[in-house]
């Protein structure tokens, strides 16, 4: 199972932010412009077809929407993420609510030494928790 992210021009930008805050590779990069038969509006030409890193073993991927503003309507998830190490979990969490939005704080719980809700700053909501 993979998630995928969808943006408003955004993707590019996302990409490299998660890619930055999790220290792993861009692993796929292609935009509208670069397909066989890319988009006759030249301005879509730059928005992203697929992008993909690899976040603690998993694959989060990344498109634009082709049509600008609509946007598939999605919600009730999360990105949940496994930590055994605290600080790293602590980190990350107050990395991604850093620009975005702490939705609970992150501390330890009757199930977790420490969990915490976030929003990062393209709107996406996080769970991180440490065992």
């Amino acid at each position: 199972m993979a998630i995928y992210l969808y943006f408003d021009g955004e993707a590019r930008a996302a990409l490299d932010y998660y890619a930055r805050i999790f220290r792993t590779p861009i692993e796929q990069l292609l935009t509208l412009g670069e397909m066989p038969e890319p988009p006759e509006q030249v301005s879509l030409h730059r928005r992203i077809m697929h992008g993909r890193i690899c976040v603690m073993g998993q694959d989060i991927m990344v498109a634009d929407s082709w049509e600008p503003g609509v946007l598939p309507d999605i919600s009730g998830f999360a990105i949940e993420l496994e930590f055994e190490d605290l600080d790293q979990a602590r980190l990350i969490h107050l990395t991604l609510s850093g620009e975005g939005e702490d939705t609970s704080g992150f501390g330890p719980t009757f199930w977790a030494r420490g969990f915490g809700t976030c929003r990062d700053k393209f709107g996406v909501p996080w769970m991180i928790n440490c065992d």
